[in-house]
């Protein structure tokens, strides 16, 4: 009697799941779990669901610029890098100096700061400049003797002589035309360095885009890599790779990949200066892979400026 009982609850439960089921609706199974959502509600009779869109054309790629400015941007440029040389030795500044070194986990395992006061100043008897900074107090005054800075990149006042007439013969210039950058409108140029890249201290080896006042054709931004990069870092990969490992070193050089980033966040006298330069080295560890190795930053702050009669040779190099 006992087992008739029981084929007949589970016949009503079949039975009370088919009516449900015939009648549109779920009941939750088993009884105590919670309810599933409802079905979406159907369409009204007159209303069909919409025809899918055809299929948008491919844009067509956009041509290629040619590598050429016009002679009047050309001059204008050139205008304006002749001014520099006017200020190049008419401004102090404190240089803040953030070095770090990146561990095996990405993440900085040595990172220090230090403070200069910053000038540039006459090299010798030679028209060519060069910097010269000393440690600071905490009050902003210096102290000691001159400090050297052997950092193997171009000091940030060097990517301003970009466009003096010396080095216009050693770049190719695309210009990209003009937009607005924020609240800036600047105008866009493309430069290739001539010079192969050997100790990054030179701007011709380096290559990238710049960004210019529209108006008063002074840099506003600057975004490079060594001139010829992605060649050179393919050569160079190919050689670390498959270079003998003795405990974990290859016996080859590293595949470093190197950027540059300089602001000219300051405005004066129609001219823009540098208060921010980055050089970011990284390593490539695969075909599509890299990994930071180092960071150096440099702000500058706290410019003061100042009348001094100077005069200047076109091109004279800023080092360090």
């Amino acid at each position: 009697m006992l087992r008739g009982r029981m084929v007949r609850a589970v016949a009503a439960a079949v039975a009370a799941v088919a009516l449900s089921a015939a009648l549109g609706r779920q009941e939750p199974w088993p009884p105590e779990g919670p309810p599933l959502p409802p079905a979406p509600r159907p369409l009204p009779e007159d209303r069909a669901p919409a025809a899918p869109a055809p299929p948008e054309e491919a844009a067509e790629p956009r041509p290629e610029r040619p590598w050429h400015i016009g002679d009047d941007v050309r001059a204008k440029l050139a205008r304006a890098a002749s001014r520099y040389r006017e200020h190049a030795l008419r401004f102090t500044c404190i240089e803040t100096v953030r070095a770090a070194s990146y561990d095996e986990q990405e993440e900085a395992s040595e990172e220090s700061v230090r403070r200069y006061a910053y000038l540039l100043e006459r090299e010798g008897s030679s028209e060519t400049l060069r910097e010269y900074r000393q440690a600071v107090r905490d009050d902003g005054t210096p102290k000691g003797r001159e400090v050297r800075d052997e950092d193997p990149f171009p000091p940030a006042y060097a990517w301003v002589q970009m466009f003096d007439e010396f080095h216009q013969s050693y770049f190719a210039f695309r210009d990209l035309g003009e937009r607005f950058e924020g609240y800036d409108w600047v105008r866009e140029v493309e430069f290739l360095g001539a010079l192969p890249f050997t100790d990054g201290k030179d701007i011709r080896q380096w290559s990238g885009t710049v960004l210019v006042d529209a108006m008063t054709w002074s840099p506003v931004e600057i975004r490079a890599v060594p001139s010829g990069q992605e060649a050179r870092l393919r050569a160079v990969y190919a050689r670390w790779s498959q270079a003998f490992n003795l405990f974990g070193f290859r016996l080859a050089p590293k595949p470093l990949i190197y950027s540059c980033f300089v602001q000219f966040g300051l405005r004066r006298d129609g001219l823009s200066f540098p208060t921010e330069l980055r050089y970011d080295t990284r390593m490539a560890v695969s075909a599509t892979r890299s990994v930071p190795r180092r960071a150096s930053s440099r702000r500058y702050e706290d410019y003061r400026f100042f009348k001094t009669a100077t005069v200047e040779t076109p091109g004279a190099p800023v080092g360090r």
